[in-house]
């Protein structure tokens, strides 16, 4: 019989960051009883950390929706009690040390990295594909035919992996797997396929409770709590479709791959892999997690779908999206605006809400680049008092949008101008340009925009916003001049399609700007 090893709850695993920036391992149990004391998770990647806080909200939704916050058993039947509970807890400022332990202790033999029974998050005896140690590791993005220039690993070192190293990224595979080939051929997992947003407070309990949506969308109780680790025994179908879970725990613990670690001497040298558990995407709103977007189905008829992050596309530009403008809100917006709107955050609170972005290659095979952004505004924004100043930040982003588009068309007409033809290349680098140096004003503003305080204050920040916006897409667009070069100041006639006709067009620089300067009037005026 294989022997039991590394349990998680005994062997430090988790990485988080202490006040003082340093980063150290710690239990599972540990990170939930001490999360007050972290500044938040820090994993290899944001990704990982993003994994691994689902497991920790798994955890606290099993614990928290059986028994209250004094440990005497009582469900979640009421939206009253869900919030009664919830603030409760944030009040205590710490997850109840003895609750914690207590449910571990019921559950201990389920927690072993290792076991001839119930390996976690395993599948004791799997048949599926052999992976080698390195292939698990997220942090080493390389293949076959693409190896990775700056390694911190090498050797033998880059084929094995540590049994705290195996366990981060066992988490992270149940959640981002790939659909690289395996027999039978896998999904996406899950959480790979979300447009993954979440809160963020000043610490990891913080932010642990913000995201604990004792709620569904902020409006009702969920069903009884089913973590994958409380089965009678691991399940081994591959490519199971399973009906939408009715409550988190299950959801945040879904197994979309079959596993098996392989280890020697102490070290995981490499895992069996199938494909596993994964369900319908369209109207899965029990995601409180990810973005929504409607697409067609059929004719007239459109259904709900996970909606991915576009590329480098700052979270501020889909501020709209988060609030679910013209798309159903994300579950975690609506549970922290129930909060806001029945008064249990602190007054003045800011909020934070983070993306995560995972790129895949061709076919979802291998993860090819992620990338993470966040964006903070003063909670009053979400409640009915912020609803007037919500239509004007989206205002403000459309208008951001207007001036980035103006110097897109000023750097395709001075391309013109000076040989080329206009590739849309140049105006989408000229566009992303505008964004980026529009950034970080941007979110200065936003952070100003409180509903609670003075209006005419409101209307001044407003006002001031405005003026450097427009003073940057000006400067921005002088540079584009600046470097075009004298054959653009002469310029050239083109010969272009214009309403099913063939028209002869002059660009020059001093026009191009002109025109540039006029489109700027414009919004000036309209605004």
């Amino acid at each position: 019989m294989e022997e039991r090893e590394f349990h998680l709850c005994r062997e430090p695993w988790i990485c988080v960051m202490e006040r003082d920036y340093h980063v150290k391992k710690v239990t599972l149990d540990g990170a939930l009883i001490h999360a007050g004391e972290y500044r938040g998770l820090a994993g290899e990647t944001e990704s990982q950390n993003t994994a691994i806080l689902r497991l920790l909200l798994a955890v606290l939704h099993t614990i928290f929706s059986r028994q209250n916050e004094y440990g005497e058993i009582s469900s979640i039947d009421s939206q009253g009690e869900a919030l009664r509970r919830w603030e409760a807890i944030w009040k205590m400022g710490q997850f109840p040390e003895e609750l914690i332990k207590n449910y571990f202790a019921q559950w201990e033999d389920r927690f072993w990295l290792f076991d001839p029974e119930y390996p976690f998050y395993q599948v004791p005896g799997i048949d599926g594909t052999k992976n080698p140690a390195k292939k698990m590791n997220g942090a080493l993005v390389e293949s076959s035919n693409k190896i990775q220039l700056f390694s911190m690993r090498s050797g033998r070192e880059k084929e094995e992996l540590s049994y705290d190293e195996a366990a981060r990224w066992l988490i992270y595979l149940q959640s981002f797997g790939d659909t690289a080939s395996k027999n039978p051929s896998p999904k996406l997992c899950w959480v790979g396929g979300l447009g993954v947003v979440m809160a963020k407070g000043g610490s990891l309990f913080e932010t642990l409770m913000l995201n604990l949506t004792f709620l569904k969308d902020g409006m009702k109780p969920w069903k009884e709590a089913k973590p994958a680790w409380e089965r009678s025994k691991p399940v081994s179908e591959k490519l199971k479709e399973i009906p939408l879970p009715d409550n988190q725990p299950e959801l945040l613990t879904m197994q979309c791959r079959r596993v098996m670690l392989l280890r020697k001497d102490h070290v995981v040298t490499g895992f069996m892999e199938a494909a596993g558990e994964y369900i319908e995407k369209e109207s899965a709103f029990s995601e409180q997690m990810t973005f929504w977007e409607t697409k067609k189905k059929a004719k007239n008829v459109e259904g709900y779908y996970p909606k991915h992050h576009e590329g480098s596309k700052q979270m501020w530009r889909d501020f709209s999206v988060l609030l679910g403008e013209g798309s159903k809100k994300p579950g975690i917006v609506s549970w922290i605006e129930k909060l806001q709107t029945t008064r249990k955050l602190p007054k003045n609170r800011l909020v934070s809400f983070q993306i995560l972005r995972v790129e895949y290659g061709s076919m979802c095979c291998g993860v090819t680049d992620e990338s993470a952004d966040a964006i903070q505004f003063h909670a009053s924004l979400l409640d009915e008092l912020g609803r007037v100043w919500q239509r004007r930040i989206a205002d403000e982003i459309q208008r951001c949008d207007q001036l980035a588009d103006a110097v897109g068309k000023l750097a395709s007409s001075l391309d013109k101008a000076s040989g080329g033809d206009g590739d849309k290349e140049i105006s989408s680098a000229a566009k992303e340009q505008a964004y980026y140096r529009l950034d970080v004003p941007f979110r200065q503003w936003l952070l100003k925009v409180d509903p609670e305080q003075n209006l005419e204050s409101q209307n001044l920040y407003r006002k001031e916003w405005r003026q450097i916006s427009e003073n940057i897409i000006r400067n921005l667009g002088q540079e584009l001049v600046d470097q075009a070069g004298v054959a653009a100041v002469v310029g050239r006639t083109v010969k272009e399609k214009w309403k099913n006709k063939e028209a002869e067009w002059h660009y020059s620089a001093p026009e191009a700007f002109n025109a540039f300067l006029f489109q700027l009037k414009k919004m000036e005026v309209g605004a």
